[in-house]
């Protein structure tokens, strides 16, 4: 069992330097009340840009170098580490004067009023087995491994199916493996689909794997996939076990309670030599079918046969663990529109410690989402200078930090589909941020002021106009990138955080993101690399639309197909 230690006098003056920052008014309304109605952006521009010039790079700096330190432990749902965090972001809305939104009694504590907890449902993976004609070719478990296969993903306890040998499981313009095995009349969906890693162009290459597992998403989900590593490629336990989650952090989790829920079909990493002894019960062999592809360039797909059934088996153990959504609220100023509200959220989980790493094994997750995250203070805080002065939005804003969106949206699927805290309904927009922090390395034109805006125009096509309008008006002129906005983008990132969750409902929806980077999911994405003078550009951005939302006449126009 791993201790994970901290230096106790980091710690003493850290919850000093904390409990210094929340000092102030707790739950009082700090805000004068607006003596005249509030103009939108479209309206008064100079107005809305003072109180953006309150959203600093220093100001944001400061909260992101304390919220992505080693001392949060990377973060991960329902530990210590995410707590602290939790406690770190009451305390900032209490020093603001915001109303706490969550549903705890005070009995709990002031800070613990801003939480809306939930139960989560882990099944920590303890073995897979393979067997074929009866007889184990693979076993995995955290302290053993033979047969050269581990299990990198999926929950199905029970899979029984002969295979299909599916080329690369690929499809582009040149090259579809989907459309021959159509042609050759196979259906893979009641079959294991065996892929080999990579493509024509890098037979060692794995780095689409991911992209093949979400492009099945969208044509059909075999019962099982196995992935055919590289010939150069090893397939070690300690990866096996990296990827399992078995020796770091707490592992997959759900909503549903073990048993309930999506079963995802069982996704194992094979080593060419059992892939080998797969192919040879159908009279097959790796070697001639790998040479086929390359010679010919074109897809070369068949069915194994029922001498190469293959049987999955499963084990878990289960445990029911609580994490939370910190929640704050701005009562809107219009006797009329304070009950329908703006939603601005951003994820505060991340994925905690590697525990199977070497050096640095803690995942900071500074850009994914402390970005998002501290952002929404400084947004919060502008709110509240602003209704100080007289200005205090007509619609009410809901701020809210959700958990558990690295272990599939689950704090704001909680939100939306169980316990909303204010009417769905009433919900006329949602603004969520997820990493604005970092460049992306692919952009196309490595521009250095940019956004990506995703999905707003899928359900309100004001909304994305009105955005688009405010950074003009307001003088912030960022670059608004549409490079993912599209349903078809392979990344498919307009599904991939926590705006899913509302759009859904058809609730409007912009995603604020610059894009992943090589320190996504790792160690090294660290405060001191992020970019604050951007940032803050954004995070302005994102004020100002809220804005404009909360204080024009009429919602934004539900006028697009959406995604359900």
């Amino acid at each position: 069992m791993y201790a994970f230690h901290v230096n106790p006098l980091r710690l003493t003056v850290a919850l000093a330097g904390l409990l210094a920052l929340s000092a102030g008014p707790a739950f009082a309304q700090t805000a004068a009340q607006t003596t005249t109605q509030t103009p939108s952006v479209l309206d008064a521009p100079e107005l809305v840009q003072q109180f953006q010039e309150t959203i600093t790079p220093d100001d944001l700096r400061a909260h992101l170098y304390l919220f992505a330190d080693d001392l949060f432990e990377g973060r991960e749902t329902t530990t210590r580490g995410q707590k602290l965090a939790a406690a770190y972001l009451a305390s900032q809305y209490m020093k603001l004067g915001l109303e706490p939104k969550g549903t705890v009694s005070e009995d709990a504590g002031p800070l613990a009023t801003f939480y809306q907890p939930f139960t989560v449902y882990g099944r920590a993976f303890k073995g897979a087995t393979l067997m074929m004609g009866g007889e184990t070719v693979s076993t995995f478990a955290p302290e053993e491994q033979t047969g050269n296969a581990y299990l990198t993903f999926g929950n199905r306890a029970e899979v029984s199916a002969p295979v299909v040998f599916g080329g690369f499981g690929m499809a582009n313009e040149t090259y579809d493996d989907f459309a021959a095995m159509a042609e050759a009349g196979i259906d893979y969906e009641d079959k294991w689909l065996m892929m080999l890693s990579g493509s024509l162009a890098d037979l060692t290459d794995a780095s689409s794997d991911r992209n093949k597992i979400r492009t099945l998403f969208r044509r059909g989900l075999p019962k099982g996939m196995l992935i055919v590593a590289g010939p150069d490629a090893d397939v070690p336990a300690a990866t096996a076990r990296a990827l399992t989650g078995q020796t770091s952090g707490v592992g997959s989790l759900s909503l549903e309670e073990p048993g309930g829920g999506f079963a995802f079909p069982p996704v194992y990493v094979i080593s060419p030599d059992l892939a080998d002894q797969i192919l040879s019960a159908g009279g097959r062999s790796l070697d001639d079918t790998r040479d086929a592809l390359v010679s010919t360039m074109q897809p070369v797909v068949f069915e194994v046969g029922a001498e190469a059934t293959l049987s999955s088996s499963l084990t878990y153990e289960t445990r029911a663990m609580e994490t939370e959504n910190v929640i704050a609220y701005l009562e809107g100023s219009d006797a009329e529109l304070k009950d329908e509200v703006v939603v601005l959220t951003s994820h505060y989980d991340h994925i905690g410690i590697d525990l199977t790493r070497e050096g640095d094994q803690i995942n900071n997750g500074a850009d994914d989402d402390g970005s998002g995250t501290v952002s929404l203070i400084e947004i919060a805080e502008a709110f509240v200078e602003a209704k100080k002065a007289g200005y205090g939005p007509r619609r009410s804003i809901l701020f809210m930090n959700v958990s558990g969106e690295e272990k599939g949206l689950l704090g704001s699927a909680y939100y939306a589909d169980q316990e909303p805290m204010l009417p769905l309904e009433q919900t006329v927009a949602n603004l969520n941020i997820d990493m604005i922090g970092r460049f992306d390395p692919s952009h196309p034109t490595k521009s250095e002021n940019y956004v990506y805006i995703i999905g707003s125009n899928l359900i309100s096509q004001e909304l994305h106009d009105l955005n688009a309008q405010v950074n003009t008006l307001t003088g912030v002129d960022i670059e608004l990138d549409e490079r993912f906005n599209s349903k078809d983008d392979p990344n498919q990132f307009y599904r991939r955080s926590d705006h899913w969750n509302f759009g859904k409902h058809n609730i409007p929806f912009i995603f604020y993101f610059t894009g992943t980077h090589e320190d996504y999911h790792q160690p090294g994405d660290e405060a001191h690399k992020v970019e604050y003078d951007r940032m803050a550009r954004i995070a302005r951005l994102i004020f100002a639309t809220a804005w404009q939302v909360a204080n024009q006449d009429e919602r934004p126009a539900v006028s697009g197909t959406g995604f359900n």
